[in-house]
C-alpha cells in the first residue's frame, strides 16, 4: 500500500500570473527541507503538491515533521494511493484507516471528485463508502455536524486518495519569494521571533550579531548561534555574521 504526503497550497493560489514563480519556489525549499529523509519525488499538480516516496528507505515520518515547518504550506496530510475504481477504494480504505477508525466514535465521509469522468458523484461515494465503513466498524456512528473523525476521498486525474484529518500548515509564504534582508540578532526573544515572521512573509534572512570581548561573554554568543539554528528549521539556510565590536 503506498503511502503519499499531500500539501495544500495558502496565499500562492491567491497569486496571478505570478504564481508559478511562487510554487517553484515552494517546491524548491519542500525538496531542500526533506532531502534528509530520503528519495522523494515532489511535484505540483491541481493545487496540491505530492510527496511521494521513491523507494522503501525514503523516511515519511521525517519528511512529514519536516513539511510541517515549510513556509507557504496552509495544511497536508498523509494519504493511501488507490485506483480509480471503488471497490480498491473501499478496500484500502478500510485497511488504511482501521487504526483511527476502530478507536474513535463517530465519523463522517466527504469526497472530492475532480476528475468528472469518474462514474460515481461525491454524494454516491459518501454514502456506499460509509456504509461499508459502518458495518467494518461497529463502535462508529455517522455525525456529519461534529464528527470526531472526517474520511476523505479525492478523486483526481491519475489516482484516488483516501486520507483522515488535514494538518495544520506553517501558513504564510515560500522563504525566497520576498527578497533578502539582514536580522540584527540578540540573545533576547525578540529579535529571533521577529526573525521567522519576516520568513513566514517569504523572506530570506541572514543574521548579524555583534561581540564585545571580555564585556560580552563567550555563553552569550553560543546561545545566539543555538537560536540561529532554530530559526532554520522554518527559515532555511542562515547566513551567520558575527562581528567584534570591542573596539570601536
Amino acid at each position: 500500500m503506498q503511502e503519499v504526503i499531500l500539501v495544500k497550497l495558502g496565499e500562492i493560489v491567491l497569486k496571478g500570473l505570478n504564481r508559478r514563480v511562487f510554487e517553484d519556489r515552494l517546491l524548491k525549499n519542500i525538496r531542500r527541507r526533506i532531502a534528509r529523509a530520503g528519495n522523494f519525488d515532489v511535484y505540483s499538480s491541481q493545487s496540491t503538491v505530492y510527496i511521494v516516496p521513491k523507494d522503501e528507505d525514503a523516511d515519511i515520518d521525517e519528511a512529514e515533521e519536516r513539511v510541517s515547518k515549510v513556509f507557504g504550506i496552509i495544511g497536508y496530510t498523509r494519504a493511501c494511493v488507490c485506483e480509480k475504481d471503488f471497490d480498491d477504494i473501499t478496500e484500502k480504505s478500510v485497511d488504511y484507516l482501521s487504526g483511527i477508525l476502530s478507536t474513535a466514535s463517530s465519523f463522517k465521509v466527504t469526497a472530492k471528485r475532480a476528475d468528472k469522468s469518474f462514474p460515481m458523484k461525491s454524494p454516491d461515494i459518501c454514502r456506499e463508502l460509509g456504509g461499508v465503513l459502518l458495518e467494518r466498524f461497529p463502535n462508529l456512528h455517522v455525525d456529519v455536524n461534529n464528527p470526531e473523525i472526517t474520511v476523505t476521498v479525492e478523486i483526481r486525474d491519475t489516482n484516488a486518495y483516501v486520507h483522515a484529518e488535514n494538518i495544520k500548515g506553517a501558513g504564510g509564504l515560500p522563504v525566497g519569494s520576498s527578497g533578502k534582508a539582514m536580522l540584527l540578532l540578540s540573545g533576547g526573544i525578540d529579535s529571533p521571533v521577529a526573525g521567522w515572521m519576516m520568513a513566514k512573509r517569504g523572506v530570506h534572512i541572514a543574521a548579524i550579531h555583534y561581540v564585545s570581548p571580555p564585556y560580552t561573554s563567550e555563553r552569550a554568543q553560543l546561545k545566539v548561534e543555538q537560536l540561529c539554528e532554530k530559526l532554520t528549521d522554518y527559515c532555511g539556510g542562515i547566513g551567520f555574521y558575527c562581528v567584534p565590536f570591542t573596539e570601536i
